[in-house]
């Protein structure tokens, strides 16, 4: 089946995976809390799962049926591999870096972080496990979830993400060590946490005309809604009932729905999406990956150097710099045989391959 692209996901994929990188920059640049800064670090957040909620976005929509032969295949190659290969990768960087610090043997460290990476996705890679249950998800339930009604699903889905999400946002971790460890990061693997994410992108690309329709018929309330749950977002911040900045927060479900609408609804009005953003998209599994490497390579290197630099300039420095060098590192790595397991393959961009069309009526877009 040939794959039915579409334009908007492209903005949508690389404002998400820009919004990552600024969060992340924010990070190195102000090592100092800043309760301005934490409060636009809480609104970055929504970039992750609109990130995963991509992901099945795209395969509801191109596959609407059932999966092509040769999908697992692919995925494994082109997502599970990258996801093993830099995992090792990384935790052979954090081995080095502990061992230096603290004295420890480089191949104990190098064993601790291997298998918490790629057993746990204890790294910044997490997401392509959780992609990889809305895989299993889309396997299993296709069938079932054409039959059932849509707001039954999506209703229970939202229950469980919301029950799941809450007992780790309010109620304390158990008194030991594993405990702790899955409060603050294990808990963010089982699809639990986002399956109302699931089942919006199912439907929404099962659905699609249904959806772009319901999103020109209540486009006050897209363009409005962001602002409003943005609010509750950073009262709960800055209150804090949610002291964490996360992704995970029973908050950002909703806020992070928004998001998506919004950037959406924006999309459908563009008479095309700008060559940057495709640009983007295009590297931004590799992006993903990557970042992370070279901020933690220029921190390093500005605190050897004692360089003083504003935090603000500094930060567009880690973004900007981190950014052009994932990019280029993935085109690089894209060129050597095989490179492309490390950091992803470069997806396609407009003019790779027709787009579908979409057969909405009265509405006005740009497919490539």
């Amino acid at each position: 089946m040939q794959k039915k692209l579409i334009n908007e996901i492209f903005l949508m994929r690389s404002i998400s995976c820009l919004s990552i990188l600024l969060l992340h920059s924010l990070a190195r640049a102000y090592a100092d809390e800043s309760n301005t800064v934490n409060l636009i670090r809480v609104l970055l957040t929504f970039g992750t799962p609109t990130f995963i909620f991509i992901s099945e976005f795209i395969l509801s929509r191109s596959y609407p049926n059932e999966l092509p032969s040769n999908f697992w295949a692919k995925r494994l190659k082109y997502v599970m591999v990258p996801y093993v290969l830099f995992g090792t990768f990384f935790a052979v960087l954090k081995a080095f870096e502990q061992s230096l610090s603290t004295g420890t043997s480089l191949l104990s460290s190098f064993g601790q972080f291997f298998w918490r990476h790629l057993l746990l996705g204890d790294f910044h890679g997490y997401f392509i496990l959780v992609i990889f249950q809305f895989y299993l998800l889309h396997y299993f339930f296709n069938k079932h979830l054409q039959k059932w009604k849509p707001s039954v699903v999506m209703g229970s889905a939202f229950l469980i993400n919301m029950a799941y999400l809450g007992f780790f946002n309010f109620v304390k971790p158990y008194p030991s060590e594993i405990g702790v460890y899955i409060w603050e990061k294990f808990y963010w693997i089982p699809f639990l946490g986002w399956v109302y994410y699931f089942s919006l992108a199912y439907y929404c690309g099962k659905h699609f005309s249904l959806f772009i329709n319901l999103l020109n018929k209540y486009s006050k309330w897209v363009i409005v809604s962001p602002f409003i749950l943005g609010s509750i977002c950073l009262f709960l911040y800055g209150t804090k009932v949610l002291p964490i900045i996360s992704s995970k927060r029973v908050d950002m479900v909703f806020f992070t729905t928004s998001m998506i609408f919004l950037i959406y609804y924006i999309a459908t009005k563009m008479p095309k999406v700008p060559k940057f953003f495709v640009w983007i998209s295009q590297y931004s599994f590799g992006i993903y990956l990557i970042h992370p490497v070279f901020l933690a390579v220029m921190y390093v290197v500005f605190k050897r150097l004692s360089l003083e630099i504003h935090p603000s300039l500094l930060t567009g420095l880690y973004f900007f710099a981190s950014l052009l060098l994932s990019i280029a590192s993935t085109f690089i790595l894209n060129k050597i045989p095989f490179g492309y397991y490390f950091a992803g393959r470069i997806s396609i961009g407009m003019n790779d391959k027709k787009i579908s069309d979409r057969a909405v009526p009265n509405i006005k877009t740009k497919h490539g």
